[in-house]
């Protein structure tokens, strides 16, 4: 599942480019959710990066975006506490994404 909403808030499922000339969001064929974030994958630089990007883009606060799982991997697990899957798809743009 790629996009969950549970009791709290939202559970993305996401894979991460690092290295990435600028931070983009890209929803690909099969409804995978790419974000490409400028920061190495080192000392954990990218996760920080990811969890600044989406607080971002959501407008909440760093404290409510967790990383679940995939600390070192490049499929992460991201939590969005105190927001709506409606919100979230119309936010990334994945409202007119089929997500599966």
């Amino acid at each position: 599942m790629v996009l969950q909403e549970f009791s709290n808030g939202v559970r993305l499922t996401v894979q991460v480019k690092t290295r990435s000339r600028e931070a983009k969001l890209i929803v690909e064929r099969g409804g995978i959710i790419m974000l490409y974030v400028v920061a190495p994958p080192e000392k954990g630089a990218a996760n920080k990066e990811v969890i600044r990007w989406f607080a971002k883009k959501l407008h909440v606060p760093t404290s409510q975006v967790r990383l679940v799982s995939g600390l070192r991997s490049r499929t992460k697990v991201i939590e969005v506490h105190n927001v709506s899957e409606v919100d979230v798809s119309k936010v990334l743009g994945l409202d007119s994404v089929r997500l599966e």
